[in-house]
């Protein structure tokens, strides 16, 4: 099963007076029962660490990233029923600090270790690169995760910029008081294999920082047994040894279709489709004159010897009284038909 992409669920930013910070986990069906859980904070402090509380069960820390004047944090967990709806709390060690808190999920991800790899570094700069995960399996999905800080109220960071071949799905920013802090975070368009990871992202402005690369594996692929049966069964159905009963309806003996019993005696052909074969042709003749048209029958004289002078080709047949046979007389003028001498 591939990985889904990376969804924002919320973010939220505090003021230097604040003692933590809080988001709820959706309850609008944005959010399922397996979906990997994903939230990270950053504070403006390199000595103090976070704490993560609420929803169903414990939250697994991905470790820190730390300097001197900044430090970010992750935890993932895998959403049970009880998560929806919960509001999850991240509190500093010690003390009031404004904080940017990101809250997100991934669908498809493998629930036994939805987290192949993962690694952070910090940064003083314009861009933060992030770190090289190598050997990650096939079908997984790359997650980038950015942030800065500064001790001053400004200048503040105001855009994220994703590298090529990945979106950016949210990004947060302070707005007043000290300790400027900024976030962003997004993941490849498709998914990764191999060695992953070296993207650089690029903010607004310069300042502290950290980056991360997360490796999300892909979960277990779901075998419908409803779809998809064993074979034996679909195309080897057992056979007993015995009779075959087969329907009639479908499969017919040949002798039925093509060989029709035929029982001694006469057969009635139908005369509208097959006719007597002297009636079409053998038809009665009666004694008496036959007249043929000159232009249908003329005599071979003229048609073969047309030079023979005195020939007269109006034949006038005579037939005489009905015989066994029919005979032709001698030529003569006239040609004659009579009955055989």
């Amino acid at each position: 099963m591939a990985v889904g992409q990376l969804t924002h669920l919320a973010d939220t930013v505090t003021l230097s007076t604040n003692s933590s910070a809080a988001a709820t986990i959706p309850n609008d069906g944005s959010v399922t029962v397996g979906d990997l859980l994903l939230a990270a904070c950053v504070m403006p402090s390199g000595s103090r660490t976070f704490s993560i509380s609420g929803g169903a069960g414990a939250w697994t820390s991905l470790g820190t990233a730390m300097q001197s004047g900044h430090m970010s944090q992750l935890w993932w967990r895998i959403a049970e029923a009880g998560d929806l709806g919960a509001t999850i709390t991240v509190t500093p060690n010690t003390g009031n600090i404004r904080q940017v808190l990101l809250l997100g999920r991934v669908r498809g991800a493998l629930a036994s270790n939805p987290i192949a790899a993962a690694s952070n570094t910090s940064a003083a700069a314009t861009t933060k690169t992030t770190p090289s995960l190598g050997s990650v399996g096939a079908s997984s999905r790359e997650i980038g995760v950015v942030w800065d800080s500064r001790g001053a109220a400004t200048p503040q960071t105001t855009a994220w910029t994703a590298p090529a071949g990945h979106t950016r799905r949210a990004q947060a920013f302070t707005t007043s008081g000290s300790g400027a802090c900024s976030a962003a975070w997004g993941d490849s368009d498709t998914t990764v294999s191999g060695t992953i990871g070296s993207r650089v992202w690029t903010a607004d402005q310069s300042a502290l920082g950290s980056a991360w690369t997360l490796a999300v594996a892909p979960g277990e692929q779901t075998v419908d047994t409803a779809r998809i049966e064993s074979t034996a069964v679909l195309y080897a159905p057992t056979l007993a040894p015995g009779t075959a009963t087969v329907t009639p309806g479908r499969i017919e003996p040949t002798s039925t279709l093509y060989g029709p019993v035929l029982a001694p005696g006469a057969v009635t052909i139908g005369l509208a489709r097959i006719d007597s074969a002297t009636a079409l042709h053998t038809p009665m003749l009666a004694p008496g004159p036959v007249t043929l048209a000159p232009a249908a029958i003329a005599s071979t004289a003229t048609l073969y010897a047309p030079q023979l002078d005195g020939f007269d080709p109006d034949i006038t047949l005579t037939v005489g009284a009905l015989a066994a046979a029919w005979a032709v007389a001698a030529p003569a003028s006239r040609w004659e038909v009579g009955p055989p001498s």
